[in-house]
């Protein structure tokens, strides 16, 4: 005899399994959402402080870029307003601050245009000031292609007048035939 009785339906079905992958999909975002701001929590505070110390040191009222730049020596270097809506631009160094206008100084983009003219077929990767040997630097970042291999380098400019200070090449990266 055979019994008669109906099956149970199964515990876990389409829904059940729909909300378990939600609620683990949910639980996974949220354990690397609290790593990402564990990883770079103390980046931030940096630097917020680093800001801090910038406005306190040269007056600023409007902070428009902080960057830590690390060659001899990590200095931070914050870019801002005054009151008066003068653009400076402050090094925060172990040993002190050293703030200088950007009237001042030679402009990023007149660095850029100057470093186009020598090397028209670089490819600019990045530009910013920074502290090499001591000195206030502009420091140009780029690629060059030269018999099949990609050639990145480093140019360093007087901060103040533009003047070129030298080259750092890299070791060479042949490019995929």
């Amino acid at each position: 005899m055979r019994a008669t009785r109906k099956k149970r339906a199964p515990f876990m079905n389409p829904k059940r399994w729909t909300a378990l992958s939600l609620v683990i999909l949910l639980a996974v975002i949220a354990g690397l959402g609290m790593w990402y701001n564990t990883i770079f929590k103390g980046i931030w505070s940096d630097e917020a402080k680093a800001k801090q110390q910038a406005i306190e040191a040269a007056a600023l009222t409007e902070v428009d870029s902080t960057e830590k730049y690390v060659w001899d020596e990590s200095v931070w270097v914050v870019e801002g307003k005054t009151e008066d809506g003068q653009e400076q631009y402050v090094w925060l160094r172990e040993n002190g601050t050293e703030t200088v206008r950007a009237a001042d100084a030679v402009s990023k983009q007149q660095i850029h245009d100057t470093f186009l003219q020598n090397k028209p077929d670089a490819h600019i990767k990045h530009i910013r000031p920074g502290i090499v040997s001591g000195q206030r630097v502009w420091e140009v970042f780029y690629s060059r292609s030269e018999g099949g291999e990609q050639k990145y380098s480093y140019d360093f400019y007087n901060f103040e007048n533009g003047t070129f200070i030298n080259t750092l090449k890299l070791p060479a990266e042949h490019l995929a035939q």
